[in-house]
């Protein structure tokens, strides 16, 4: 067995008591088979001496969860860093750590299933901060910026598994770590998938999904893609769905990420339930190498998966699984392979054009870029469009980028029941202050602007309205431009996706993505 040193860092403002480390806990067996699974080497050379504290809090040591591997992956987590020499382990329960003074010698935090409120001190805790008063609340707002601050500077942090249930009474710290805890519905064997299999952090897995028997959280707000990098998520298809407590409804299970906090990296991790996760070797180089990016040794895109792919200044508005962020007819309007479909057939017709609308507000100013495919019938792309909730024949009114399959109304802007037609394909139109629609010049023929069109193939579309001034692309190639000062012109309205009453139709739709001015 590998002797264990344990590390102290002179403290400035307290004196630290012994740590109050839990490896006693651990078993020969148990050891013995981490010790197995420890990588030998770093992923990466450091590029200095590096300093992590394993933070074992003191509340899970007063009240121990038998369920918490706590004793185990400390073992584990100083294993990886006197093996591989990736960091210095330092341990300790003391709150004392998070004073500024403290932090200043650490370069990242292990919240090895830190849960409960361990960012207040205890009535025991306040003699070690004397010099701040007896007031525990300020105490605890000094230690609360304190950590803030440091990570935001710079710091580092890996937390994992029940971590995300800690200091739930400060939503700050939910925000840094970037998700809340949501019950666990599993406990068994789940599917997991990789999300970018190419990812250097992801290296353990050697590009592969894999299975995994371990107790499995959801993840309530803050969670969104928009603000974190998910590395890895629970793969619903190779997983028992039918168990009680799913409380998310958009099948995103995300089990770790990574994400940037002001100049500081947060790396979290699922994993660290069951006892034998520790002795897992590829969740353990996966955990080594989650460490060296939380010390900026390893470096990783934290660019948030919404953003992926994405132009800069843009925003997904789709987010490939399902219609989470949109409503609509679920009759008519559904997620094949990817693409939101909007389908009619002899058993699901609509005598009145269907829309989907985009839940996220009203759009202004605006570039729009998306894909589409129309297999038969009409279609169009709302924006600016009011919703009318009464009884009328149509459920949207106002501007709208047209395409059809017949091609009479590729390329064209109109408004349907309003002002009807406002600009050809072809044609760049004024429509001045009272109204008046004048043909001041011309984009390209007509006939050859659809020569660029291809038949129930995949197209892009492009729409940029800004004020009045507004352009209509297909595969790039501008198909009309229109500068209006009417002022019956909507300046903002709801972005939608138009099913067309009539014959049997299917649209499809992919890669929507806007930029708002």
């Amino acid at each position: 067995m590998l002797a264990m040193r344990f590390v102290r860092i002179t403290l400035l403002a307290a004196v630290l008591a012994p740590a109050a480390s839990s490896i006693a806990q651990v078993t020969k067996q148990q050891a013995e088979q981490i010790e197995a699974a420890i990588p030998e080497t770093a992923s990466v050379a450091p590029k200095k001496n590096r300093r992590v504290l394993i933070w074992n809090t003191p509340f899970m040591e007063q009240s121990p969860h038998k369920g918490y591997s706590i004793p185990q992956a400390e073992y584990a987590m100083k294993l990886l860093g006197e093996r591989t020499g990736a960091f210095e382990p330092v341990v300790s329960d003391d709150v004392a750590m998070y004073l500024p003074e403290n932090l200043a010698e650490l370069d990242a935090i292990i919240m090895n299933n830190s849960n409960g409120p361990w960012i207040r001190p205890t009535e025991r805790d306040m003699q070690k901060f004397r010099k701040y008063g007896d007031d525990i609340d300020a105490v605890e707002k000094l230690l609360r910026k304190s950590l803030l601050d440091w990570v935001s500077g710079g710091g580092g942090i890996v937390a994992y598994h029940h971590a995300v249930g800690g200091n739930t009474h400060w939503p700050e710290f939910l925000d840094m770590l970037g998700a809340a805890y949501w019950g666990h519905p599993w406990n068994e064997e789940v599917g997991v998938k990789l999300e970018e299999p190419g990812n250097r952090l992801l290296a353990a897995f050697d590009g592969k999904d894999f299975r995994i028997a371990e107790e499995v959280f959801q993840y309530a707000d803050p969670y969104s893609r928009k603000n974190l990098r998910v590395l890895l998520s629970l793969d619903t298809k190779k997983t028992n769905m039918t168990v009680p407590w799913i409380h998310r409804k958009d099948d995103d299970f995300a089990l770790a990420w990574i994400k940037q906090y002001g100049k500081g990296r947060v790396f979290y991790s699922e994993f660290g339930h069951r006892t034998e996760i520790w002795w897992n070797k590829a969740i353990l180089r996966f955990y080594l190498d989650g460490i060296q990016f939380a010390t900026s040794d390893l470096e990783a895109d934290t660019t948030p998966s919404a953003k992926v792919g994405v132009e800069a200044g843009f925003e997904r508005l789709f987010n490939g699984r399902n219609l989470t962020g949109w409503r609509g007819n679920p009759r008519i309007w559904t997620v094949k392979d990817g693409t939101i479909t909007g389908q009619t057939t002899p058993e699901s017709r609509v005598s009145e054009n269907t829309f989907l609308i985009w839940a996220g507000g009203d759009v202004k100013d605006f570039e729009l870029r998306l894909k589409f495919r129309l297999e038969s019938g009409n279609s169009g792309i709302y924006y600016r469009s009011r919703e009318r909730m009464g009884m009328e024949n149509e459920a949207l009114i106002g501007p709208q980028a047209d395409f059809s399959a017949d091609n009479r109304w590729t390329g064209v802007i109109m408004e349907y029941t309003l002002r009807e037609v406002l600009a050809e394909r072809g044609q760049k139109v004024v429509i001045d202050k009272d109204g008046k629609r004048d043909v001041v010049g011309s984009v390209g023929d007509p006939a050859e602007l659809l020569k660029g069109v291809k038949d129930k193939q995949w197209n892009d579309y492009t729409v940029i309205a800004e004020g009045g001034h507004v352009v209509l692309k297909i595969n790039d190639v501008v198909m009309c431009e229109l500068e209006d000062s009417d002022p019956r012109m909507p300046a903002s309205g709801k972005l939608a996706l138009q099913v067309h009453q009539g014959p049997d139709m299917m649209v499809q739709f992919k890669d929507i993505r806007i930029r708002q001015f």
